[in-house]
């Protein structure tokens, strides 16, 4: 996910993604990266930001892929 905002500077970056930090002055609560960062990680993926000095960030996030569902995993399971 791309966006053109006003960046984020390197020594911000990890930091985002902890509750309560809303680095841009937006008035918002800073739990969106959180909950996100959260969410990504207890589906058992992960999520990082890129942004160099200027504007726009970009938020790169990976999950695992799931495995198959329905009969088709009892019988791959069946078949293990």
């Amino acid at each position: 996910v791309a966006d053109d905002g006003p960046g984020v500077p390197l020594q911000e970056q990890e930091r985002i993604f902890e509750p309560f930090v809303g680095g841009r002055g937006g008035g918002g609560t800073g739990l969106g990266l959180a909950i996100t960062r959260g969410i990504v990680r207890a589906h058992g993926g992960e999520i990082w930001v890129d942004s160099g000095p200027g504007p726009g960030a970009v938020f790169t996030f990976t999950l695992p892929i799931a495995g198959p569902t329905g009969r088709e995993g009892e019988r791959a399971l069946e078949e293990a």
